[in-house]
Formats: structure tokens, C-alpha cells, sequence
């Protein structure tokens, strides 16, 4: 055995022969070499032998090889060029399945593209800034009490504090809005509405830290007035028209700053990519030395929380070491009020380009900031990703149903010699000549999609995504990697045939496991499910949020919105001369005056707490301070569970003397009951003396149902009159708004008349669930369609092996409803595992997205059996038509081959 051992020839030479010559030859070659081997071992030496067998089996190899080396192995380019060539005259022989499997493939790419488009615009907001990197926004996180208050607003000395005693932050902008205000052009005397989001106090940096591009005017200059102003190309064309703006006057006016400014700037129409958006910019120095009678010029500058404030930090800072000089400035100049007030204030640093996705610090500030949502990204991201899944898994399907047409061409190409090394070349090649054409296709899809997409979201989104070339990287790889996928599994499974297999005129041949493919289909049904559910859960959660009840009457109110400013003795007496005049028709039954309407904001949060009780009970949470009208508890049909409303003799005094609260404050501010909380008294904020509740009222959605019930204090002030809201009768609402219109201008001959009617401005909250909601729908639709694809595909593999079954069936008396019967339940089967799989899927994340809604719909069977029943019927309709056709069949034509 010891022998035997040391005899053994070199095994790394044997392993070298072995891959490149025939296996048939192995035998014959290596029994020449081991008995030579072994002569030279018992004459010459074991050393000797194994240097000699290694230079005969290097010597020898040429000989046994040459036949495959030029004869069998071809030129790479040429082989490459006869692949492309085959795979082309296969497409277009088999025209319907080529076209089915590109255009499922593109469809799939196309809505990957056309979403990844759609994340790549939310992802580049606020990136065009040249210095966006360095851009934070300073946020204040207020502990008062022990309850977090998180806001993007600072007081106005903080900015320059700022600059001046850190040195990492090398500038600075603040920004405040100017409340709802009327513009007018004095050469015009037109006044138009402008809406407070739309009209910002800036610095002078402003257009230095932004990169906001001038038309007209110079970055440098503009704000160098304090009565200048800036407007964009579109508020231009609305004021002047074609003719040049600058140096013309707008008259603007609005509760905090009003004037006469003159135009120094026009700006290009905004990037709809930034979270700032607004139509004028006017200069901040002008509201801190006019707005109401001197509030801020009179103030040190650090009591107001009214500002968002930007700095621009050097690249090299520490961030944390800014954070924390930051907060020693908070600590120097308000420290001592803070500690009085229970407050701990500390300083965050939010990222520009990080507002508009990962920023929820505004929602309360009083600025309407454009924000998208980082969720719904993820969302559609795994939605596309599940969509180009669902084609490649139909390109596998629908190849390998394809197989047993090829089969023959496979054992043709054996017997003659093909190595199946070459056949799954040709194979991928074909994939990848698919996939390619998908994707050229992919991009016009895209680009007809996008519209669509655009008008669903309400941003008009342009396919720049092409511009950049990193794509183009990434979308080759996901060609690359999309043909490999798919093209792989058909590839090995139809160059595996055996010829003989193959070539028999009563052989049946199945590519690869059926298992697979059902899996495959099971797993499409599953994202189908999903996406269906999905699409009804949020419907059903829309509908549910519109139709139930608010608590308020706003189905007949039409809302007037042209009042900007405090009213005066006069105007307060010329509001109620309009309300007897207009309450004359007979289709205007009310007629009520208020500082906010419902899906409006609220005119300021307040703290309170009871009389006599300590001043550590203020509560901070969301309480509600409105300013109404005496008439609008009546106008709104306020139902009163204790008190009641405003007294005639009330309307003759001024704000203070009475309160009307909902069942929510009776709650959190421990009032025990409706009842008892009448005439207790409360001390409110701001407020110079204790205001006695005089009603109670049963709770209401003042916002949408996404909010719980929040604490509301009403209070009486006839000279807050942002709003007048009317009830009219709606049978008549063209003739109703003329004469509204016209004893309007009657009284107001300066207001814009603006209108709009309440349940359809309040149904505008629900805007961006009802984009969401549509969203889904496409794209469940065309993942639908996709799977549809794969389900005929399936559908025509087994029918196709099922004929002759079929045949004889038939010929044994069984109806074409029984065969379709046959035909089809397997799918159904493959169906219902699908909803056994989804059930809890839908529950768990239809419970997630519904916790974002105080007020939601319940979780019922039918959010499975609907999308069930529905996916149910649509692949019925798909495997109809082939299952008929195919129980349709003459016996005789099918059973003839036999």
C-alpha cells in the first residue's frame, strides 16, 4: 500500500489535463502516461519520473487537444455576433410573446423610472442653494413644565447675536411673515387677496444665503429701502402686466407691517424644489420699525418667538461646539425670564436640505412651508422595486412556458454538437437584447407617465434625472442585473434538455419546476393583494374623514376673505351695517364675523389655568384662542351642552367678558363637568384679567380628522374680522354670490372679493391623502397589469401541456364549463394562499398607517375580502379567455399526434 502510494503520478498535472481535453479521451491518455510513469520510477528514480510525466503531459495535451482547440472553440467575437443574430430572428418569429414579455418588462422598468424620478425631486430639494451644505435653520426645543414645545421660530436678536460673538457662523437671514394682506397696484386701483405663506420679511442677506435668481435688479441693492420690495415674474404679470415693475408702487396692506413699497426686484419664477415659496419679499427692517406701533423697535429682542432664523456655518465647525455657544446666548439674554416662566430652552441646527422631508417643527408656527414626507418615499421606493420584481418574475415565467416550442431546437443544436455552454449564452444574450429594448422603451413610458404623475401630485415634475450621468450608470446596472435575474433560470433550465428528450415524437417536455413558477405567481398575487388593499384602505379612511360629522354646520357657509387689518369703531359699525343689508335676501340666513375659520389655523396658542390656582398648573399643551363674531355660535350650529352663547349685551363691550369652551378644555383642564364649569373663571395668557366661561359646547373638528379633539377657547371681539362666513341657501348660489358680491363692493369698494365656500376649503386638508391615495391606485393598477401578464403566461404553459388531457375529457362527455373548472382552479387556489399570506401583512401595516388619524375607520374582513374578490374577478378575466379557447378545442386535433 506504502508503494502503491508513492507510485501515484502528480494529481496537479492530471487536474490541468483533465480541463482541456474531451472526457471521452481522459481514459486513453492518462493510462499511456501512468504506465510509463511507472517503468521510469523502477529504472530511473521517482523525481525523475514525475519532472518527465509533467513534460509529457504538457507535450501530449497539444496533440489530444488540438482537434477542440480549432475545431470546436470558436472566435469569442464571431460566436457573440451568430448569438445576437438568432436571438434577433427568434423575437420577431414569435411576435406576440415578444411583444408581451417587452412590454411587461418595460412597463415595470418605466414605472421604476418614472417613481425614482419622483424620489430623486423630493431628495433635491434645496440643494440648487450654492452654500446648502453649510445652511442650517436654527429650531428651539421649549421645555416648559416638563412638555417638549419644538419650533422653527427664534426671537429676532438671536441671528445677529449670533454672528456677531461666534465665529464659525459666518451669516445669517431671518425671516417673518406679513399676515393675510390686500396688495394693490395705485395706478390699477385692482385690490387682489395675498395670502400670508406668500408675503416674507427677510433680511438683506436674504438673496445672498439663498440663491433665489434676480430678473430684474440687483442682489446687492434691493432691500437697501426700507419701503422696498421684491416680487416674482408671475406676481408681476399680475400687477403690471407686460410693462417693466421697477420702480412702481404696491400698496400692501395687513395687520403687521403695512405701507407703500416700491418694486426694486423681480425674481425668476421660484424652483418648485425649495421649501421656501412665496411671491414677495419685503425688508425686515421695515416690520421691526413699523409693525404695530413699534412691538419689536420697543422690545430688546429677545421676548418674541416670531422669527426663522438661517445661519451659514463654516465647513471646518464643530457643529455641537456651535450648538452649545448657542445655547450660553439663550442662557445670557433670556435666562432669567425663562427661569421665571418654568422654561429650558435648548438650540437645534437643522439642515437645509434635510426641512423639507425631516421636519415637523413648523407645523404650529404660523408659516405654510411646501414639505413633502419621508415615508411615502420609502413607500413607492419598495413599490417600485416589488413592480420591476413582478416583470422579471413574468420574463421567467413566460420563458420558461415558452420552452416546449423550443425544445426541439435545443436537442437539434445538442446532437450536432453544441456545448451547453453555448446554448445558455444564446439564451442570456436574448435576455439581455430584451431587457435592453424594455428599457429604451422603459424611458418613453416614463416620459408619458410623468404628466400624470404631475398632475396627482400637483407639481409640474420635468425627466431631468436623464441629465445626470451617475444615472446612466445605475440604470445599466440594472439592466446588467435585471437580464442576469430573469434570464438565468430559463437559460439553465432549457440548455439542460437531454436531446433525446426532446427529439421523440411522444415525449412531453416541462422546463424546470412547476413549483417555482406557482411560487412565483403565489408572490404576485401576494403584492397585488397589497397594493389592492392598500388603495382601499385609503379610500375607505378619505371617505370615513369626509363624511363624518364635525360637530359644525359648513355645508351652506360661503366664506368672504378680503379683511386684513384690525377694525376701528367705524369699520366694526360698518361690518354690521353690511350684515343687515346682506341678511335682507332671502337666501342668506346668517351672517357671522371671525379672526379664523375651521381648517384655518386659530389666531394663538395660549396657556391657562384655573383662579386660584397655582401659576405651576399652566398648562402648555394645544390650547386654542379664536376670535369670533356674537352670530357665529349660531351660524355654525355650536351645539351647547351647558351655558350659552354670547349676550346682545355683550356684543356692546369689549374682549374679556365671556368664554364659550368645548367638552375637551372641560377635560384637560379639570373642570370636572359642563355644568359645574360654568362661570368658573380662567387667567389665560396675555390676558390682563380672569375671563368668566359663560358656555360650554359639545366637541368639534375645527381641523381635520388626522387631530384629536384640542382644547378651544372662543372669545367675544368684534374687531377682529379676518373672515365673515354666510349661510345661504344653495339653490340659487349664481344669483346669491351676485348680490353678495355687489353689497360687498358697496361697503368695501377697497377689499378684493374673495370667496370661497367652507366644506370644499376644509376638504383641502385631505389633499395630500387623496395625492397618496391616487398614487397607490396607478401603481397598483400597473403592478396588476404586470402580474395579469404573468398569470396568461402560466395560464398558456399548462393549458398547452393539458391538451391532450383535454381531448380526452371531451371525448369522455366532459362540458367546456367543467374543463375551464379544471383549467382555472389551481390559480384560485394559488389565490386564496396568497390572501392567507397577506392577512397579516394588511393588518399589521393597515394598523400602522391608520395611527396617524385620531379619528379612523375600523379594521374589518373586508379589507381583505374586497381586494380579494376583486383580484378574484380580474384574473378571471385573464384566464378566461385562454381556458375557453383551449376547452374550445376539437379532441380530434388534439389527440391526432398520438
Amino acid at each position: 500500500m506504502k508503494d502503491d502510494r508513492k507510485s501515484k503520478p502528480p494529481l496537479l498535472a492530471n487536474w490541468l489535463a483533465s480541463k482541456f481535453i474531451n472526457e471521452a479521451l481522459l481514459e486513453e491518455f492518462f493510462g499511456d502516461l501512468k504506465e510509463i510513469y511507472e517503468e521510469r520510477i523502477a529504472t530511473r528514480g521517482k523525481f525523475y519520473a514525475k519532472c518527465m510525466y509533467w513534460i509529457d503531459t504538457l507535450h501530449l495535451m497539444i496533440g489530444f487537444t488540438s482537434f477542440n482547440l480549432f475545431k470546436t472553440q470558436n472566435n469569442p467575437t464571431i460566436m457573440s455576433k451568430h448569438y445576437l443574430i438568432i436571438s434577433i430572428r427568434n423575437l420577431s418569429r414569435n411576435k406576440a410573446y415578444s411583444i408581451i414579455n417587452i412590454l411587461g418588462l418595460a412597463v415595470g422598468m418605466g414605472v421604476c423610472l418614472t417613481i425614482f424620478q419622483y424620489v430623486y425631486f423630493e431628495l433635491s430639494h434645496d440643494r440648487f442653494h450654492n452654500n446648502f451644505e453649510n445652511t442650517f435653520r436654527i429650531t428651539l426645543d421649549e421645555n416648559k413644565n416638563g412638555m417638549d414645545n419644538l419650533r422653527a421660530t427664534t426671537t429676532f436678536a438671536l441671528g445677529p447675536s449670533a454672528k456677531e460673538t461666534i465665529p464659525e457662523i459666518k451669516e445669517y437671514v431671518r425671516i417673518h411673515r406679513q399676515d393675510d394682506a390686500t396688495v394693490i397696484n395705485p395706478d390699477k386701483n385692482e385690490p387682489f387677496k395675498e395670502l400670508a405663506r406668500d408675503m416674507l420679511f427677510v433680511d438683506k442677506t436674504f438673496l445672498q444665503v439663498f440663491n433665489f435668481p434676480l430678473k430684474l435688479g440687483s442682489k446687492e441693492s434691493v432691500f437697501d429701502n426700507k419701503f422696498n420690495i421684491v416680487i416674482t415674474e408671475k406676481t408681476a404679470r399680475k400687477y403690471f402686466g407686460t410693462d417693466n415693475p421697477i420702480g412702481k408702487t404696491l400698496k400692501v396692506g395687513g395687520e403687521f407691517s403695512p405701507g407703500d413699497f416700491i418694486v426694486s426686484g423681480v425674481l425668476e419664477e421660484l424652483p418648485i424644489n425649495s421649501h421656501l415659496q412665496f411671491e414677495f419679499l419685503l425688508p425686515l427692517e421695515h416690520l421691526l420699525e413699523f409693525a404695530n406701533f413699534g412691538m419689536f423697535k420697543n422690545s430688546d429682542g429677545w421676548s418674541r418667538n416670531y422669527f426663522m432664523t438661517y445661519v451659514i456655518i463654516d465647513e471646518s465647525a464643530n457643529l455641537d461646539l456651535v450648538r452649545e455657544k448657542l445655547d450660553q446666548l439663550i442662557v445670557k439674554y433670556k435666562g432669567k425670564r425663562n427661569s421665571n416662566k418654568n422654561v429650558v430652552e435648548k438650540v437645534g441646527l437643522q439642515p437645509l436640505s434635510d426641512i423639507y422631508l425631516n421636519s415637523d417643527v413648523y407645523s404650529r408656527s404660523g408659516y405654510v412651508i411646501n414639505k413633502g414626507d419621508v415615508q411615502n418615499i420609502q413607500f413607492f421606493s419598495i413599490i417600485a422595486v416589488f413592480i420591476l420584481f413582478i416583470a422579471w418574475v413574468n420574463y421567467i415565467n413566460l420563458s420558461t412556458a415558452r420552452s416546449m416550442y423550443r425544445a426541439k431546437e435545443v436537442g437539434v443544436r445538442k446532437s450536432i454538437g453544441a456545448f451547453r455552454r453555448q446554448l445558455i449564452s444564446q439564451f442570456m444574450i436574448e435576455s439581455v437584447l430584451l431587457n435592453l429594448i424594455a428599457a429604451l422603451l422603459s424611458i418613453g413610458i416614463a416620459f408619458s407617465t410623468l404628466p400624470v404623475l404631475s398632475q396627482i401630485i400637483g407639481k409640474e415634475l420635468e425627466m431631468n434625472v436623464l441629465e445626470i450621468p451617475l444615472f446612466w450608470a445605475g440604470f445599466s446596472v440594472v439592466i446588467i442585473f435585471g437580464a442576469l435575474l430573469s434570464g438565468s433560470y430559463p437559460a439553465f433550465v432549457l440548455s439542460a434538455f437531454k436531446p433525446v428528450s426532446m427529439l421523440g415524437a411522444n415525449k412531453t417536455v416541462r422546463a424546470g419546476k412547476i413549483s417555482l413558477r406557482k411560487g412565483l405567481i403565489t408572490f404576485q398575487f401576494l403584492i397585488s393583494l397589497l397594493l389592492i388593499s392598500g388603495t382601499y384602505l385609503v379610500y375607505k379612511q378619505i371617505t370615513y374623514m369626509k363624511n363624518q360629522e364635525l360637530g359644525l354646520d359648513m355645508e351652506k357657509i360661503l366664506v368672504l376673505d378680503g379683511f386684513d387689518k384690525l377694525m376701528d369703531s367705524t369699520g366694526i359699525a360698518t361690518i354690521q351695517a353690511f350684515k343687515t343689508e346682506v341678511t335682507r335676501h332671502s337666501s342668506i340666513s346668517s351672517v357671522a364675523t371671525s379672526a379664523k375659520i375651521p381648517g384655518k389655523g386659530y389666531h394663538q396658542e395660549v396657556s391657562i389655568r384655573k383662579v386660584g390656582a397655582p401659576e405651576s398648573e399652566n398648562k402648555n399643551s394645544s390650547v386654542f384662542w379664536q376670535y369670533i363674531g356674537i352670530d357665529f355660535p349660531e351660524t355654525y350650529d355650536f351645539e351647547f351642552v351647558a351655558g350659552s352663547s354670547f349676550t346682545q349685551d355683550q356684543s356692546n363691550r369689549n374682549d374679556g367678558l365671556g368664554l364659550i369652551i368645548n367638552e375637551e378644555a372641560v377635560r384637560v383642564y379639570g373642570l370636572v363637568s359642563p355644568e359645574k364649569a360654568i362661570q368658573e373663571k380662567l387667567i389665560i395668557s396675555g390676558k390682563p384679567r380672569a375671563i368668566r366661561i359663560v358656555g360650554v359646547v359639545k366637541d368639534f373638528h375645527w381641523h381635520s380628522l388626522r387631530e384629536a379633539y384640542t382644547p378651544y377657547l372662543f372669545g367675544f371681539n368684534p374687531r377682529r374680522v379676518n373672515h365673515i362666513s354666510l349661510k345661504i341657501n344653495l339653490s340659487n348660489i349664481q344669483e346669491s354670490i351676485a348680490y353678495i358680491k355687489s353689497t360687498y363692493k358697496a361697503f368695501f369698494p377697497d377689499n378684493a372679493f374673495e370667496y370661497f365656500f367652507l366644506e370644499d376649503e376644509f376638504n383641502k386638508q385631505y389633499q395630500a391623502d387623496v395625492q397618496f391615495g391616487n398614487l397607490f391606485l396607478a401603481f397598483t393598477a400597473l403592478a396588476i397589469f404586470i402580474a395579469c401578464i404573468g398569470l396568461f403566461a402560466l395560464v398558456s404553459y399548462s393549458a398547452t401541456l393539458r391538451i391532450k388531457e383535454i381531448g380526452i375529457r371531451k371525448v369522455l362527455g366532459a362540458s367546456i364549463g367543467n374543463l375551464m373548472i379544471l383549467l382555472s382552479k389551481e390559480y384560485f387556489t394559488l389565490l386564496l394562499i396568497a390572501a392567507i399570506l397577506a392577512a397579516p401583512a394588511i393588518i399589521y401595516w393597515g394598523g400602522s398607517w391608520l395611527e396617524n388619524y385620531a379619528f379612523r375607520i375600523n379594521m374589518g374582513i373586508d379589507l381583505l375580502m374586497i381586494p380579494t374578490l376583486t383580484l378574484l374577478f380580474i384574473s378571471l378575466l385573464t384566464v378566461s379567455h385562454r381556458t375557453y379557447s383551449t376547452a374550445k378545442t376539437n379532441p380530434v386535433d388534439s389527440l391526432r399526434k398520438e
